[in-house]
């Protein structure tokens, strides 16, 4: 998986609506961008773009800081050859900061965090023929001219401070000297020029170190002097190099070592003499010799993959409550009735007994997993990038495989422990005859919602709605509905702003292009409830040496179940 990168563009700030908090605004387009001395060119089609992260909205952060996030990117889509959406700022001091900047004409400028997936040599550089987005930042200095109120802007000046400020971030990562960058810009040296140079002198660094790093008894250092640490360390330093985490400080010195050396080093720290063995004999020494460099493996796999399961945040797990089970049988979850009512107790009087009825539902776990291989000459080369590749695919598929079961579970409208299905008359929680998202229908599920009533069938539970779940056909339909609008009188408030989240789920549509949910907060009533295997939360991996073929095998597993707890908490309309 190659690193996240950005580009930008002028933002036009006649386009904002202070209203709404909202602004039109072009992500990116096809205009040719420097990147380490060649012309990096997006190409701008329905196949070369990977939305899928933007079904729900990109996040809307500022200066590419995900510790600031300052709103949402919606409807993000193709408009010719540009991408465009509309960039809604939240209620936080940073976003009233950000947008009154931004209809002060100070901030411009809109950029986009990518990653490469496949690309193409040209004569010039390179075309991206295959990217994905993940997220929408402002930014002050752009770097793509061409849409906007700016083109007047001196493009060649932009691109220089914009290689200052790429080589600054290289240098702040690597755990160099800032006026290490200094010496760089100094040199006029291209990005290309700049990466070996950082290299180098991290390699220089780390052999001035090597001697004092074995016998410090204290800090980093010292923790460095112990094998297992140090795999640990080699793993982040590696998982950085596909796109992985930002490396902490004991991981930095490895950021520029290749997978043999790493090897080497292991051994050397155990004592093991390698002066003799050539790169085969060191990886062979290196996976049977200790566990050393398996779990640097493991480590590398785990922290790729994880990166791949969290960019997915979709789905209706938003809807659902988390939780863990010890082990694969079947989990109850026990529901007790409402306590019962209280009965005045006159003078004298005796307290009586009062019951509580109960109800049992059940569901288990299972495991999901599939194995893949790294050759030994893909280590011997030091090419880990279709390891890389598929192990961040991995995580991927598993947020994919968890989505995809809680939408097969939602529409297969299972049965409950009282013999009756999820979504039923019975229940109070399907309409008779289905009818599209309007103000009517709405308020038709939230009262019957509302009126849900205990386990004791008397006791109202007021399953107030939190969620509007709809498939990808009926997301422009739901936002009309969610949208704040400014009425003229009573007839035309919309009482549903800002009242519901929106969740649009496109495996939703393959089961029924008209259906629509509603549920309550899962916090509040346990409704739909999903499960990891103790201590193991989303997918993981494991690592041996294999035997049969050449190769390390590469075992990626997940646990997991899910099943519906309570129908009280969800409402169906089958639409129309």
């Amino acid at each position: 998986m190659s690193a996240l990168q950005y580009r930008s563009l002028l933002l036009d700030r006649a386009a904002v609506n202070p209203k709404s908090r909202t602004v039109e605004a072009s992500l990116s387009s096809e205009e040719p961008v420097e990147r380490f001395g060649s012309a990096e060119v997006l190409r701008h089609d329905p196949a070369a773009i990977d939305l899928s992260r933007a079904v729900n909205g990109l996040p809307l952060l500022f200066s590419h800081d995900k510790m600031q996030p300052i709103g949402i990117a919606e409807n993000v889509r193709l408009d010719g050859k540009r991408l465009v959406a509309t960039l809604r700022f939240g209620t936080s001091a940073k976003a009233d900061e950000v947008l009154r900047d931004v209809q002060a004409g100070i901030l411009r400028n809109v950029s986009i965090g990518y990653r490469v997936i496949e690309s193409e040599t040209t004569a010039t550089g390179w075309n991206v023929t295959k990217w994905a987005v993940y997220e929408a930042s402002i930014v002050a200095i752009p770097a793509d001219t061409s849409i906007g109120i700016n083109r007047s802007f001196d493009g060649d000046s932009i691109m220089q401070e914009n290689l200052k400020i790429e080589i600054r971030d290289l240098v702040r990562i690597s755990g160099l000297e800032p006026n290490f960058a200094d010496e760089l810009i100094t040199r006029e040296l291209t990005a290309e020029q700049a990466s070996r140079a950082i290299l180098t002198q991290l390699a220089k660094r780390s052999e001035e170190q090597n001697i004092s790093r074995r016998v410090a008894g204290n800090g980093v250092a010292g923790e460095l002097a112990d094998p297992a640490f140090r795999a640990r360390a080699m793993s982040e330093a590696l998982a950085y190099r596909f796109g992985g985490i930002e490396p902490g400080d004991a991981a930095r010195e490895f950021i520029g070592m290749r997978v043999v050396d790493m090897a080497k080093d292991l051994l050397e720290i155990r004592g093991i003499r390698t002066k003799m063995m050539s790169t085969s004999a060191i990886l062979e020494r290196a996976l049977l010799t200790t566990g050393d460099f398996s779990n640097l493996l493991l480590g590398t796999g785990d922290r790729i993959l994880r990166n791949g399961y969290q960019s997915y945040a979709g789905g209706l797990k938003r809807a659902a409550r988390e939780t863990s089970a010890r082990d694969f049988r079947a989990k109850q979850a026990l529901m007790l009735s409402e306590a019962p009512a209280l009965l005045k107790v006159n003078e004298g009087g005796e307290f009586t007994h009062g019951s509580a009825t109960e109800s049992k539902e059940s569901y288990s776990l299972a495991t999901y997993g599939r194995i893949f291989s790294i050759s030994r000459q893909a280590m011997v080369n030091d090419d880990l990038g279709a390891f890389a590749e598929m192990t961040g695919k991995f995580g991927r598929a598993s947020a994919e495989f968890e989505a995809g079961y809680l939408v097969d579970l939602l529409a297969s409208n299972p049965t409950m422990s009282d013999s009756v299905a999820l979504f039923h008359a019975n229940h109070n929680n399907l309409t008779g005859t289905g009818t599209v998202i309007s103000v009517t229908s709405l308020a038709v599920a939230t009262k019957a919602l509302r009126l849900q009533k205990g386990l004791d069938g008397t006791t109202p539970i007021d399953a107030a709605p939190r969620f509007l779940i709809v498939p990808a056909a009926l997301e422009s339909v739901a936002l009309q509905y969610l949208a704040t609008i400014t009425p003229n009188d009573a007839a035309t408030v919309n009482p549903y702003a800002g009242k519901l989240e929106l969740i649009v789920d496109p495996r939703l549509d393959a089961k029924s292009a008209t259906a629509w949910y509603l549920a309550s907060d899962p916090g509040v009533l346990a409704g739909l409830e999903y499960a990891y295997l103790e201590g193991q939360r989303g997918p993981f991996v494991e690592v041996r040496n294999g035997f049969e073929v050449d190769a390390v095998e590469i075992k990626a597993r997940l646990d997991f179940g899910a099943g519906f707890l309570d129908w009280r908490g969800w409402y169906k309309n089958v639409g129309a």
